[in-house]
């Protein structure tokens, strides 16, 4: 993605104002700069370790995914668990709400790990906070 030359001025004016003034609100004019990188559905990062470093500012614009588009290779009973273990219930505690016994979920909680690719069941709820919700 080409970054517009302006949004790379609001880019460089805002990491001077973050350097400078890290406790000082960024100035409107600014965000207003930077908006288009933030569109609905994407996040937009600024890295001012890595920015520092490397001298220049370092930007990520990531698309977003839906909580259920991160969920949808997962099985009906999977999605069932892995939105259980999302709200932060415990294996015991899932096991009780579907009426299954804990083996069945900790089988479940594998398979949705290794579905999802993630490396365990905080990894699963850190996934969907960084989801648009939807």
């Amino acid at each position: 993605m080409s970054v517009d030359p302006e949004v790379l001025k609001a880019l460089s004016s805002a990491l001077t104002d973050l350097r400078e003034k890290p406790q000082a609100p960024i100035p409107p004019g600014v965000l207003d700069a930077l908006a288009p990188l933030a569109a609905s559905g994407k996040q937009l990062k600024i890295d001012l370790e890595a920015s520092r470093l490397i001298g220049a500012p370092l930007v990520t614009v990531v698309e977003q995914v839906s909580t259920k588009d991160l969920l949808s290779p997962l099985t009906p009973r999977q999605r069932e668990v892995a939105e259980l273990v999302i709200a932060g219930q415990s294996n015991r505690a899932i096991a009780e709400v579907l009426g299954i016994s804990v083996a069945t979920v900790k089988d479940h909680v594998h398979a949705i790990l290794e579905r999802l690719g993630l490396p365990s069941r905080h990894a699963v709820i850190a996934a969907t906070r960084a989801t648009v919700k939807a």
